[in-house]
């Protein structure tokens, strides 16, 4: 009664009083199923994805071969980057239900994602490599802090540009119409650090 409560809820948009009455539902028995995939769906639906996580955890931890808690769970550690995480829980959900189509473009995305990572990772140790082995080039420390811009790293593309300015970079061209810094020309730390060549 409180699980389909909790669904109209859902259904409306409702969130947080959903999530209360699948809380209810399971308060009043824990070992329902519904309510704890009907739960983690709440939680995720209101940004509350940690929460989400746990009770889809929570839900394999009662019934091991639920296809949707595995699926859903990959889903939430895809959209969270733990590529890892989510490729096995897609395998986990393939081996209970081995010809969903669903599943399988989960895992397929999963992998190409964890293939991304591992080549940036690989650019981004090849960069720091070439700074560390030329410490005072100042053309190496901007390669690194284009790398680190380029994948979102803000912070340590800020901080290998002030190195390179300190090490002698002159051309400001490059800061400007590199589009490897579209996304910090509006930081204010950026065009500070144009300010001081």
């Amino acid at each position: 009664m409180r699980n389909g409560a909790g669904a109209t809820l859902l259904e409306q948009g409702k969130m947080e009083p959903a999530i209360v009455e699948f809380q209810k539902a399971l308060a009043a028995d824990s070992s329902y199923i519904p309510a704890r995939l009907n739960l983690a769906f709440a939680y995720e639906k209101a940004g509350r994805i940690e929460e989400a996580i746990s009770a889809y955890r929570a839900a394999i931890e009662a019934q091991p071969g639920n296809f949707l808690a595995h699926n859903n769970l990959g889903v939430l550690y895809d959209k969270k980057g733990q590529y890892d995480e989510a490729a096995a829980e897609f395998g986990r959900a393939l081996a209970i239900q081995p010809d969903d189509p669903m599943a399988a473009k989960n895992l397929a995305t999963a992998k190409k994602n964890q293939a991304t990572i591992k080549e940036r990772q690989a650019q981004i140790l090849k960069a720091e490599k070439e700074a560390q082995a030329k410490p005072d080039d100042p053309r190496a420390s901007y390669n690194l802090a284009r790398i680190h811009a380029a994948y979102g790293n803000k912070e340590l593309a800020l901080q290998w540009l002030g190195k390179a300015i300190k090490q002698g970079y002159k051309d400001l061209g490059d800061f400007k119409a590199d589009p490897a810094f579209a996304s910090l020309r509006e930081n204010r730390e950026f065009q500070l650090l144009l300010l001081k060549k």
